[in-house]
This record gives C-alpha cells, sequence and structure tokens, in this order.
C-alpha cells in the first residue's frame, strides 16, 4: 500500500477485496446498462455515473475507516433522527410509485437507515438499560417499530431486513431473559398484525403476490435462450425474475463473453436488481462462483476482526453490518436464480445506486476502523508485553 499517496489502514485483505469488487462492478455495470444507454442515447452517461458514485464512496470508505468510534457513537442518534424525519417525509409526501426516494429519485432513506438502525442499536445496547423495561422499551423496541413502519409502506424486503439484523442484534447483545422476551412478544403480535392487514399497507399485495408467485412455481421455461437452447412450454409471458433464470441458463458453466449478454435488452434492473444474472450471463457459472468466493472471503476476514473485538460495541457494530451484508448478497443471490421471492435488494458494492453505493461504503469504512483499532491493540499489546519480558 505504500505505491499510493495516502496511507490505507485496517485490514489489508479487506481493502483488496472491496478494490476487486469494485472493478467487477464496473465491468458487470458498463454491460447491463443498455436499456439506460437506449434511453440516455450515450454510452458514457450510465458508466459515468456510476464511477462518480463509485469514487464517492470510496472516498467515503477511507474517511470513517479513519475516525475513531467514539464519533459514531456520538453522532449516530443525530443521523437516526434526520434519516427518520426524511422517511417521513417519503411516508407522506411522496406519491404511491415514489414512496422509496426523495429529491428526484437522488436519496432513499430505506438503504441509510438500514445501517444507521445497527450503530444505533450497537450503541444503546452497548451502555444498558439498568435492569430497566421500560427504557429498553423505548430505546431499543420503538425505534425499531417506528423505522419498519416507515419503510414498509415503499420497501417491504428492506423492512424485513431490518426488523430481522434488528432482532438478531437484541439477541446478541440484550443478556437479561426479559428483554429477549419482550422483543419476541412484540415482533410477533406486529407480525401477526401485519399478516392480517398487509393489502392495506404500503406494498404488502405487491409483496404477497410476489411471494405467492413463488411458491406455486407456475412459470414454465418457454423462450430461446441467448446462445440458442430451446425450451417448450405453457406459457408465454415470463416475469424479470424468470428472464434472470434464462440469463443464467444461457451462461453455462464457462464464458467469457464481456458485454454480450442477451437478456440485458430485455430485463429491466438488469444493472441492479439482477447484475448477479447479467455476470453469470457473460462469464458462466464459473464467473458467478468466483463473485461469490470473493465474497465469502470478504465474510471471513470481517469475522477474522471480530475475533479481535473485546468492546460489546464494536462487537455488536461488526456483527450487525456482517449481518446486514450477508443478508442482502445472498437475497440478491437467491432472487437471481429462483431460490426467493422477488425483494429488489442490490448486490453489494457491485449493483448501481447513488444512496446504496455510498451507504454500503461507509458501512465498510467502519469495519475498517474497527480492524485499525484491532491492529493497534494488538500492537499495543506485544509492546507491553515486550517491555514486562524486558524487565
Amino acid at each position: 500500500m505504500k505505491l499510493l499517496p495516502f496511507k490505507l489502514e485496517g485490514d489489508k485483505k479487506i481493502w483488496i477485496l472491496l478494490i476487486l469488487l469494485a472493478l467487477i462492478s464496473v465491468l458487470s455495470v458498463y454491460s447491463s446498462t443498455y436499456r439506460l444507454t437506449m434511453r440516455t442515447g450515450n454510452l458514457l452517461v450510465p458508466i459515468s455515473r456510476h464511477l462518480f458514485f463509485l469514487a464517492l464512496g470510496f472516498i467515503g470508505i477511507y474517511i470513517m475507516h479513519k475516525k475513531t468510534l467514539r464519533y459514531y457513537k456520538l453522532f449516530v442518534p443525530l443521523v437516526l433522527a434526520f434519516v427518520v424525519i426524511c422517511l417521513i417525509l417519503v411516508f407522506f409526501i411522496q406519491s404511491e410509485g415514489e414512496r422509496r426516494w426523495l429529491f428526484s429519485r437522488s436519496l432513499q432513506p430505506s438503504d441509510i437507515v438500514k445501517v444507521v438502525m445497527v450503530v444505533y442499536l450497537a450503541k444503546v445496547l452497548s451502555d444498558g438499560f439498568g435492569g430497566s423495561i421500560k427504557m429498553f422499551f423505548w430505546r431499543v423496541i420503538f425505534p425499531i417499530l417506528l423505522v419498519c413502519i416507515l419503510v414498509i409502506r415503499g420497501h417491504t424486503s428492506n423492512a424485513v431486513i431490518i426488523a430481522g439484523v434488528s432482532m438478531l442484534m437484541v439477541f446478541m447483545g440484550a443478556t437479561n431473559i426479559k428483554y429477549r422476551f419482550l422483543s419476541i412478544l412484540v415482533m410477533f403480535v406486529v407480525l401477526s398484525g401485519y399478516l392480517l392487514f398487509y393489502k392495506d399497507i404500503g406494498r404488502g399485495e405487491t409483496a404477497s403476490s410476489r411471494i405467492t408467485t413463488w411458491i406455486s412455481n407456475t412459470f414454465y421455461p418457454s423462450k430461446t435462450y441467448g446462445n440458442g437452447t430451446k425450451t417448450t412450454s405453457r406459457k408465454s409471458n415470463y416475469s424479470q425474475a424468470e428472464t434472470a433464470q434464462y440469463a443464467i441458463v444461457s451462461g453455462g458453466l464457462f464464458r467469457i463473453a464481456p458485454g454480450k449478454s442477451f437478456y440485458r435488452k430485455t430485463l429491466s434492473e438488469a444493472h441492479n436488481d439482477y447484475i448477479f444474472a447479467i455476470i453469470v450471463e457473460e462469464y458462466g457459472m464459473a464467473g458467478g462462483i468466483f463473485v461469490i468466493i470473493i465474497y465469502l472471503m470478504l465474510f471471513y476476514r470481517i469475522l477474522m476482526v471480530l475475533k479481535k473485538c473485546t468492546r460489546p460495541f464494536t462487537s455488536l457494530l461488526l456483527s450487525g453490518l456482517l449481518i446486514l451484508i450477508i443478508s442482502q448478497t445472498f437475497i440478491h443471490i437467491g432472487v437471481s436464480v429462483g431460490g426467493l421471492p422477488i425483494t429488489g435488494q442490490n448486490l453489494p458494492l457491485i449493483s448501481t445506486g447513488g444512496t446504496s453505493i455510498i451507504i454500503t461504503c461507509i458501512a465498510f469504512g467502519m469495519i475498517l476502523a474497527t480492524s485499525r483499532i484491532a491492529e493497534e491493540n494488538e500492537q499495543e499489546e506485544s509492546q507491553n508485553q515486550s517491555k514486562k519480558e524486558i524487565v
């Protein structure tokens, strides 16, 4: 890392893996933005925009990995309050089709709040509640409920991910059994209410339809694949999810065909929700497995950093961020291969997106900050041990 004019601290292997994912992202986005290119009439506009946000994201990683963890604890309540205000504006102001965005589709608060909630819960759970059920409810349960209610109207899968990650963090951080029991009770009541009235709650009917379609498995192969493989079927209209699966099948086991995707022309979200399918179509199953291995190596390195954490806040922060990124990664891959219903989740650091790229990079910046502090603590302990031996 001395070749750079600035010093990159923290786990160097995490840095290398992040840069590798960014390079894969540039190749994949350049190929998968065919429809955006046709819309703008300029081949360079979509990829230039993506490069801009990737650059901003890596600047965010660098800034965040230099900060001490006390800054996160100090400012997260204010940041959470700001994001909640943004969610309220989205909730009440935006039309039905725009209930994820602010400022002309420039800011997506539901993506930001996923990471902010992890940092906030790490703070309040590590601070403790002095045995007070009332304090636990207002500082933990109420914020989770409020955020999920505000998010679910525009993005059901994000609300589910936030609730799931939050509950896991509560079980890791709230050692008192009564806190866990209260969490389970409240979430059971809320889930029951949602299942009863989902049609009247935001995109609940859309989410239900997607799940029903996935469970019933009603689609049958009906199209000539991009590589010429033919199948027969009783169905001519196929969804975006089915198109993604056709793209994966057409890739075969091994292929090197960058920029030659056939299904990027028909997948409306090829650059975003289904970018993994485009990767497999252009580079074969081997290319898809290679991407998965990179993510697994990244998760392993984060786990190695987690093992070095000695304080409750850093352990909870790293655990929450790891669970969040793992969830988003494998939900995206699961949707692409047909193993899960459609969710609209990005592939971290590979899919396009402004808010999602920047907030994901900030999350990795916090992970690298934690690894930097863990390394500094190890060096300090080693120096102290050496001094004792000399004495």
